[in-house]
């Protein structure tokens, strides 16, 4: 017998199952020693096992403690932390030019599967790919056809605003705010990105398990983001169905896939059958849209897109809606202060009623507006990592080198709490900090909360006129209090983003003097809501003719 033939003889499964554990044993230990000693990114501080496995931070992740573990981290090594073996977080907001500058590539972190196979433009890693197809998607989103879409906007919040007064203001009745801060957005976002709302308001409830396919689907998208380049190995299996969502999955995005594919059908049903739709919505300009040799858009990226409206379209925008209110609540003299601004205002006729408009928003309620923008500051809606590739030749951080090709990343939570530019009352509330003009330029030359560079969110500006308009409304219309009796409202984060929840609230009507009517004002009843919308067909109807379209927006997760 000869060697091989008495090797083959004396080897067991068990033999075998013992050589696969040494070797992965061994594997682990060499990861271990390489990364902690002799790794380029060795030099830079951090938690020890987070320096050598990524299963830390993706533990962490799935934990929801990520935030909180990470934050404690840059306040004890400093602006610079190693969270995984390959990634730097940076909480030094000044240095926000240098990683996401136009050239800068996206990591793998975004190429999940857990939203579908084909990439959105939110997923797209290569800046160069990702400018071809953002030039196709801009205009729409410019601020110009912004403001065309307001009457819509404002037809939305009345609604909302008079669905409050019925269900609970006339009832005492007392019912979970945060549910109805995103209720609001969501129609808001359907009826100028789909052509009608969905109906959130109306029926009072999440239509279709929307929202909550949506909030269902994180948990998938932060852990898988966290253990690539594994997650796009583990694609290439059999695993691969159980990673990537499709519109047959029972629960979690596979709803929302299944709500999308439902718009886009009747949508081509409706152009088949030559049927006017009255306006040109954002699925419409998707749809018209042509490449450089004049093909329309692949429909899976036509899908992709359109899913990306439904994912981050509405629940970003309700979630600082959500944050404003609690900040507000939390902080009276804040609170009073607003109101008497807001009074002030509306007493003098210098914004108009039912709605005011957004000119007259930012021209005349300045400490409104510095209320919005300290909330997007200390509660961004997604306090997440946004990684991306360290470019030729390296960068130096505080004396200490990165290589190209090494993933750094900033988080908005923290970056817009760094006391060296908001002072060290960095992390408490206080609007008036945005009313020195000087400051306010800088904060927002250092803004992170919709992104940053090339790949900020095209969708700001319809995210800033929601937030300017509908709260606003809220407060004009309400006494505001928070159920004591009942548990204190959660922020919640999965998968990176966050939003509250189980926050009872209690409110009556003011008075007709606290909201008269300036020289712009009308009535709010259901008959000017109706007569608002047959003015504005009127005017969508009038842009279409004379080839100046109206176009619907959307916000999305900063990228």
């Amino acid at each position: 017998m000869g060697l091989r033939e008495e090797i083959l003889a004396r080897l067991t499964l068990s033999h075998v199952v013992l050589g696969l554990v040494a070797y992965v044993l061994l594997k682990f230990v060499y990861q271990i020693v390489y990364y902690h000693f002799f790794h380029p990114l060795s030099v830079f501080p951090g938690p020890f096992w987070g320096g050598v496995t990524r299963l830390w931070i993706a533990w962490h992740n799935l934990r929801e403690t990520e935030l909180p573990t990470v934050y404690a981290l840059t306040k004890k090594y400093g602006p610079v932390v190693r969270i995984t073996p390959t990634l730097l977080l940076v909480s030094d907001p000044t240095k926000l030019p240098d990683i996401y500058h136009r050239n800068a590539d996206k990591t793998g972190h975004y190429i999940t599967g857990s939203f579908g196979e084909t990439e959105s433009l939110f997923n797209m890693r290569s800046h160069k790919t990702h400018a071809a197809f953002r030039k196709h998607l801009a205009g729409p989103y410019s601020f110009t056809n912004v403001k065309k879409m307001e009457p819509l906007v404002d037809i939305r919040i009345q609604h909302w605003i008079d669905k409050l007064n019925e269900k609970f203001a006339q009832t005492g009745e007392i019912f979970d705010f945060s549910w109805w801060a995103v209720y609001m957005a969501y129609d808001i976002i359907s009826e100028i990105g789909f052509g009608a709302p969905f109906g959130f308001v109306e029926q009072g409830q999440d239509v279709g398990g929307l929202i909550q396919g949506f909030h269902d689907g994180l948990p998938a998208f932060g852990l898988l983001a966290r253990l690539h380049p594994f997650t796009s190995w583990m694609k290439t299996t059999f695993m691969k169905k159980y990673l990537v969502a499709t519109p047959q999955d029972d629960s979690g995005i596979g709803v929302l896939m299944r709500f999308r594919d439902r718009l886009i059908d009747q949508r081509f049903r409706e152009l088949e059958a030559k049927k006017d739709i009255g306006r040109i919505d954002l699925l419409q300009t998707f749809i018209e849209a042509r490449t450089e040799d004049g093909s329309p858009l692949d429909m899976e990226y036509l899908k992709a897109e359109v899913l990306l409206v439904l994912l981050a379209g509405a629940d970003t925008t309700g979630t600082v809606f959500q944050a404003l209110v609690h900040f507000l609540l939390t902080h009276r003299d804040a609170y009073r202060r607003l109101m008497e601004e807001i009074d002030a205002a509306t007493a003098q006729g210098l914004i108009s009623d039912p709605v005011p408009q957004y000119d007259e928003i930012v021209e005349h309620l300045p400490y409104y507006v510095a209320c919005v923008r300290e909330t997007l500051r200390l509660n961004p809606p997604a306090p997440n990592i946004f990684p991306r590739y360290v470019s030729e030749p390296g960068m130096d951080l505080y004396g200490k080198f990165a290589p190209a090709g090494t993933e750094i990343s900033g988080n908005p939570w923290i970056m817009q709490r760094d006391k060296k530019l908001y002072g060290e009352d960095a992390e408490e509330f206080k609007p008036e900090r945005w009313l020195d003009a000087e400051r306010a330029k800088r904060y927002n030359k250092y803004s992170f909360t919709f992104g940053y560079g090339a790949r900020v969110c095209l969708g700001r500006d319809i995210a800033m006129m929601e937030l300017y308009k509908g709260p606003l409304q809220f407060f004009r219309r309400y006494h505001v209090q928070t159920v004591t009796d009942k548990p204190k409202a959660r922020f919640v984060i999965k998968g990176g983003v966050g939003f509250y929840r189980d926050w009872a609230f209690e409110f009556t009507p003011k008075g007709p003097a606290c909201v008269r009517s300036g020289p712009k004002a009308s009535h709010s009843s259901a008959s000017t809501v109706k007569a608002q919308k047959t003015k504005l067909v009127g005017y969508l109807v009038l842009d279409i003719v004379t080839r100046q379209r109206v176009i619907g927006v959307v916000v999305s997760i900063p990228a």
